[in-house]
């Protein structure tokens, strides 16, 4: 199966109060810790709202300012024209990624329990997805993923970088 990674990163961090994906943990940024995780267990990753250098961007679809499930819409749409099988995806800042993430979710449509933002879905799904944005339909990735009948898998304990006391 081939698989492409994508790094939600197009968020605003209104919470956070700086760019998350800058953030450091450790001396690196959040999202080289998301990103070494991925790569591995995929065939390419993506970025998906944000230049990131040596990577691939790609917008949010149908439409940037729709949150996570328009960056997954843009990923899967990505792997759909370029013959990806599935997305493994996950936010930038998302501490905690297990090396055998992709053995524990599957072939999907999955999510890790506790965290719908990070899961593997099936590119087959592209147009629904996107016919779903487009019309307006809910942007909630919880909602998306009890339409799909998405599982959820245990895959440990993962922290979810909300604010710069969660870094502590």
């Amino acid at each position: 199966m081939k698989r492409l990674g994508a790094v939600l990163a197009g968020g605003a961090a209104t919470r956070f109060g700086s760019d998350k994906a800058l953030a450091m943990f450790g001396g690196i940024p959040l999202i080289e810790h998301v990103i070494t995780a991925l790569t591995p267990q995929v065939s390419k990753i993506v970025i998906c709202g944000r230049d990131w250098p040596g990577f691939t961007r790609v917008d949010d679809l149908p439409a940037p300012g729709l949150g996570p499930l328009a960056g997954l819409c843009a990923a899967l749409v990505h792997a759909r024209q370029n013959g990806f099988d599935a997305v493994l995806c996950s936010p930038c800042d998302m501490l905690g990624l297990p090396a055998d993430l992709v053995q524990r979710l599957g072939a999907g449509p999955a999510v890790a329990m506790g965290q719908r933002a990070v899961g593997i879905w099936p590119a087959t799904l592209a147009a629904s997805l996107l016919a779903r944005l487009a019309s307006g339909g809910g942007r909630s990735l919880r909602g998306w993923a009890e339409t799909c009948e998405a599982a959820q898998i245990d895959c440990g304990a993962l922290h979810n970088v909300n604010t710069p006391a969660d870094l502590a």
